[in-house]
C-alpha cells in the first residue's frame, strides 16, 4: 500500500505542475523601429566681442561639429519620435530602447592633438514635434561613444532605455535628442551614412508582460505543497478506516 500512495502523490504533483504551468501566459517580445518625426540641426555661433551667442537652424543637420575659439561655434544633430502609440499598451514593457545613427565621415580635427579621443555624446530633452533653436539649450546626458576608430558606414547606438522609459511613464509624446561633441578637441563629423534621407532611427525592444508568471521555485513548491497534502489526508482516512474496522 505505501507503493500504491506513493505513486499517488508523485502523480498529484506532476498533475498541479502541469496546471500551474498550464495557466501561465506567454510573453510575447516585438522589435519596432521608430523613424524620427523631424530631424534637425541647430548651429551656435560665439561673439568674439562678447559673452553673447547667437543660434540658427542648420542648412546641414547631419553635421556635429565644435570649434573652440573666440570666433567659432559648434553644430548638433536633433531628432524627435512619437511616442505616444507607446502610451496606449498597459502590459507592454520596453525592454530596450537604442537611438541609432551612422558614420559618414571626419570633416576636421585638431592636429595638434590628433590621437585624442573623439567622443559624441546623446542628449535627452521632452520634444513636440518642432524644430527650435530653443532645444540647444535642453537636455540631460544618457551616455556617449569613441569614433576615434570609426569607419564611414559604422553603426552609432546610443542606450536611451531609462530616459524612453521615464518619457512613456510620464506621457510625454514626444522623445528627443541631440548628439553633440564632448571634450575640448577642435574636429567636426557628419552622420547619417547612406540612407536615403540621412535620418536616425530609435529601435524599441517590447515585451508584452501579459500576467506575471510565477518564479520556478514558487510552482515547484506550489505543486508540491498540493500532491504531499493530498496524500496525507489519504493516508489519514485509510488509518481511520482500519481502526474503525478492528
Amino acid at each position: 500500500m505505501n507503493s500504491l500512495y506513493h505513486k499517488v502523490a508523485v502523480a498529484s504533483v506532476c498533475t498541479a505542475l502541469g496546471f500551474v504551468l498550464g495557466a501561465s501566459e506567454e510573453v510575447k517580445a516585438a522589435t519596432i523601429t521608430v523613424p524620427p518625426t523631424i530631424q534637425f540641426g541647430v548651429r551656435t555661433k560665439f561673439n568674439p566681442f562678447g559673452p553673447e551667442v547667437t543660434r540658427e537652424l542648420s542648412s546641414q543637420p547631419d553635421r556635429v561639429s565644435y570649434a573652440p575659439v573666440p570666433s567659432g561655434g559648434f553644430q548638433e544633430r536633433f531628432a524627435e519620435f512619437n511616442i505616444s502609440s507607446f502610451l496606449i499598451a498597459p502590459n507592454t514593457i520596453i525592454k530596450s530602447a537604442v537611438f541609432q545613427d551612422k558614420f559618414s565621415g571626419v570633416l576636421f580635427k585638431n592636429f595638434n592633438n590628433f590621437n585624442s579621443p573623439m567622443n559624441l555624446g546623446i542628449f535627452g530633452y521632452i520634444g513636440n514635434g518642432t524644430a527650435e533653436v530653443s532645444d540647444s539649450s535642453n537636455g540631460v546626458f544618457l551616455s556617449s561613444v569613441d569614433i576615434s576608430s570609426f569607419s564611414p558606414g559604422d553603426a552609432l547606438n546610443f542606450d536611451v532605455t531609462p530616459f524612453v522609459n521615464q518619457r512613456v511613464s510620464n506621457g510625454d509624446a514626444f522623445a528627443g535628442f541631440v548628439i553633440r561633441t564632448l571634450g575640448l578637441s577642435f574636429y567636426g563629423v557628419s552622420l547619417g551614412g547612406t540612407d536615403a534621407l540621412g535620418q536616425s532611427s530609435l529601435v524599441i525592444e517590447t515585451v508584452d508582460a501579459g500576467e506575471p508568471v510565477p518564479e520556478p521555485t514558487t510552482i515547484f513548491g506550489s505543486a508540491l505543497a498540493l500532491g504531499v497534502g493530498g496524500w496525507l489526508k489519504r493516508k489519514k482516512l485509510s488509518q481511520q478506516n482500519k481502526t474503525t474496522s478492528h
